[in-house]
């Protein structure tokens, strides 16, 4: 694997960017302490990024809001996202609407003691969520033991190797996991901390 990203991330950490990661990681954690609806909210964002983007689903939730995630059916839904220039309405809009019961039971999965458990849970049992969206869930709600990984991460961890049209299940995903935990072990920061600088790095953006 090749060291140049970590280089670059302990270049960021030493420089201003480190406040700004610092600011985005405590809005995060607010959400640890939200209610419900606001937790969806999020949960609903994850899973409209799903092969799209973090910019889409900030699109989406700035033109809608969060009361059509808690609360429109699922045709009212589709529709809002279809006149909002979503790509997936019909697929998000299913997975979202089946995904409501969850609500009231996402205060308590992100405050469980244990993270990884909590994300087997949404894994295995939401609609439309993987080990990606799982983490990226988690991690927008101050529960930093995962990093995201998407093609970005990806393609930084494996040395550029183009690998996203290969599978990435399970096995793979802990695999390429675990490579991310050992360096935020090196650099005494949680996976999902790493994961912003990555980010940073891999785009040039800070964001959700």
């Amino acid at each position: 694997m090749s060291e140049d990203w970590a280089r670059r991330v302990a270049e960021l950490m030493d420089s201003d960017f480190r406040l700004e990661v610092q600011k985005k990681a405590e809005e995060f954690r607010s959400f640890r302490n939200g209610d419900p609806e606001s937790i969806f909210f999020e949960l609903s964002f994850c899973i409209l990024t799903a092969n799209t983007s973090a910019e889409l689903g900030i699109s989406m939730q700035d033109q809608l809001g969060p009361k059509p995630f808690i609360g429109m059916s699922e045709e009212e839904l589709r529709n809002a996202l279809k006149n909002a220039r979503y790509r997936f309405y019909n697929t998000r809009s299913r997975y979202i609407t089946s995904n409501r019961w969850v609500a009231v039971e996402l205060p308590m999965i992100l405050n469980h003691p244990d993270p990884w458990a909590a994300r087997e849970f949404l894994v295995e049992n939401l609609t439309g969520i993987g080990y990606k969206e799982a983490s990226h869930f988690l991690r927008n709600c101050g529960v930093f033991s995962f990093a995201i990984l998407d093609k970005h991460i990806i393609r930084m961890v494996t040395s550029g190797l183009n690998v996203e049209n290969k599978p990435l299940n399970r096995k793979r995903y802990y695999e390429l996991e675990k490579i991310i935990t050992k360096k935020a072990e090196e650099f005494s920061m949680e996976p999902g901390i790493l994961d912003l600088y990555m980010w940073k790095i891999a785009t040039g953006k800070l964001i959700k």
